[in-house]
């Protein structure tokens, strides 16, 4: 489980158009926020790629860099860019199932028959980790809708960033 407070996962990815995004090199000023999208069958991921691009001046504007994530193949990510019909957001494809599951908590779903999902995909979860590599906020799901929208996620870190506001839910002690 992935616990607020204690080191990231170390990310380097492969992305569209953008290079190779190393977490540790590429953290912005204030920190990322990395969002795991669940593919080109998702088009609910394709109109957030949209929203998270027109929201990077504000991301910016924090100091925070920003990067969309998925297991989908470098193919089946540009198709989604292209989709969205975004060019200055990074996104990274190529996330292993294991890493995704085992490294980064996500839920990993069965294609439904007949649907134009791949065999297995994990689905949504939003990161923000701190610019010296601790995760700071999680928000996994299981399903593909109800996304916390790009302007809760601004407004919640200029608070934290003007407020210097604790990390939550770091208590793994004894219950």
């Amino acid at each position: 489980m992935l616990t607020p407070g204690n080191p990231a996962p170390s990310l380097k990815i492969e992305t569209v158009g953008h290079g190779t995004f190393d977490l540790e090199r590429d953290a912005g000023e204030n920190g990322t926020l990395v969002i795991q999208y669940r593919g080109l069958h998702c088009p609910i991921c394709i109109r957030q790629m949209g929203e998270v691009e027109a929201a990077l001046g504000d991301f910016a504007e924090l100091g925070v860099e920003v990067i969309m994530i998925t297991t989908d193949t470098g193919e089946r990510a540009a198709e989604t860019v292209e989709k969205a019909g975004v060019s200055k957001l990074r996104v990274g494809y190529g996330l292993s199932m294991a890493n995704a599951r085992d490294v980064w908590g996500l839920n990993i779903s069965v294609a439904r028959e007949g649907s134009a999902e791949p065999a297995l995909f994990a689905e949504p979860g939003h990161f923000y980790i701190k610019p010296d590599q601790t995760l700071y906020y999680v928000w996994q799901q299981t399903t593909p809708f109800a996304r916390p929208p790009m302007s809760d996620i601004v407004g919640g870190l200029k608070f934290t960033l003007a407020n210097n506001y604790p990390a939550r839910g770091t208590y793994t002690g004894a219950l």
